[in-house]
């Protein structure tokens, strides 16, 4: 017998000789069942799968755990939160807060008797046993008390060493979280991002091993067009294996600090934003105005947008049937907006019917003078 064929070989015994390894059984891909897909078993709608690994990047105190409470409290009965269904259920928290403020928001939200709290279980960074045997408890709550949700709040505080920049070792310290997706668990772990910018998808801290690893990247930020410092929405980008997770979506938490809103994607955020300016710069026109007429009666103390904005604020608004538009988007015939509205003052408006007639004759002549207006 081929003492290297043997699986109980250890790599000591095998030094310098080929080694054989015991691998599963693999497939050819007509084995494959054609429309037999999975069913996902969704925790939180796109955002937290059974058996997935969620990795949610956000700034230190820009909301994330403040989130996690509202969902900690919607597992209790289940519902929807930000517009996506949560299933109810049993979470385990490892957090690095301590239980005096996680008892100052259960005086906020109920979290029933429906999560476990492991506050600051170690002293300092832990041993790679010390870690493994941290996942091996978690992962035997699962049957002892139908825990299916893991959150680790924050990841840098409790992976072993010092490795969030070396792949090989990060990915060796990641390894025992599969021990909780094989048992169906979901986890979620919260993460910093790296001081540098990076693109989106890449704002985690550190190597880029940790968001190939996982199953969905969620990136919250608060939105770039915040202009007071108590705006409460944030913008979430997701990243994810699976198609139902959201590539955009903006939230907002409500004045009680209790839910979240959905107010859709970051241009329909936008949008909202600035329809007020927009709706502003139409609403005594004296007819219908192209982007240039609108951008110039802009209100001043605003200024005016880009013209990309502008477009895609118009075309917003008109998905909305917030606006009309007519003409054929040439020189000749230029595209005009206006509000629905003011159709009716226009009606009964002489001056209005003028401004109109003389529009037509300057496009007129424009189309026979080859696009310009006189």
């Amino acid at each position: 017998m081929d003492p290297y064929s043997d699986p109980q070989c250890t790599p000591a015994n095998r030094s310098g000789s080929r080694q054989s390894v015991a691998f599963p059984d693999g497939f050819w891909s007509a084995d494959l069942r054609v429309g037999a897909r999975r069913e996902i078993a969704w925790l939180w709608h796109g955002y937290l799968a059974a058996g997935g690994i969620t990795l949610w990047t956000s700034r230190w105190k820009a909301g994330k755990t403040t989130l996690l409470s509202v969902l900690l409290a919607r597992r209790v009965a289940g519902g929807e939160l930000a517009g996506r269904a949560v299933a109810p259920g049993r979470t385990a928290l490892v957090s690095e807060e301590s239980r005096e403020l996680w008892e100052l928001r259960r005086e906020r939200l109920d979290f029933g008797n429906h999560t476990w709290f492991l506050c600051r279980p170690f002293s300092g960074k832990p041993s790679f046993e010390q870690w493994s045997g941290l996942i091996d408890r978690l992962a035997r709550l699962k049957d002892a008390s139908g825990v299916d949700l893991v959150v680790i709040d924050s990841l840098s505080h409790f992976l072993p060493g010092h490795c969030e920049n070396l792949a090989p070792l990060l990915l060796a310290q990641l390894a025992p979280l599969r021990r909780l997706t094989e048992r169906r668990m979901a986890v979620l772990l919260f993460h910093h991002p790296s001081k540098a910018a990076g693109a989106e998808g890449e704002a985690a801290r550190g190597s880029g091993a940790l968001s190939a690893y996982t199953d969905i990247i969620v990136e919250m930020d608060c939105c770039r067009r915040a202009r007071a410092g108590n705006d409460r929405r944030r913008a979430l980008r997701g990243f994810s294996r699976y198609e139902e997770t959201p590539g955009e979506l903006v939230i907002e938490l409500s004045a009680a600090g209790t839910d979240y809103a959905a107010l859709g994607d970051v241009a329909q955020d936008e949008f909202l934003e600035n329809w007020s300016r927009l709706r502003a710069a139409l609403a005594e026109a004296p007819g219908k105005l192209t982007r240039r007429e609108i951008a110039g009666r802009w209100p001043e103390h605003a200024g005016p947008p880009a013209e990309a904005s502008l477009r895609r604020w118009l075309k917003e608004a008109l998905a909305r049937g917030q606006l009309r538009c007519e003409g054929a988007g040439t020189r000749e015939s230029p595209l005009r907006y206006w509000l629905p509205e003011a159709e009716e003052r226009w009606r009964a408006d002489h001056l209005y019917r003028m401004y109109e007639e003389d529009r037509r004759v300057r496009e007129e002549l424009a189309r026979l003078d080859g696009g310009r207006l006189p």
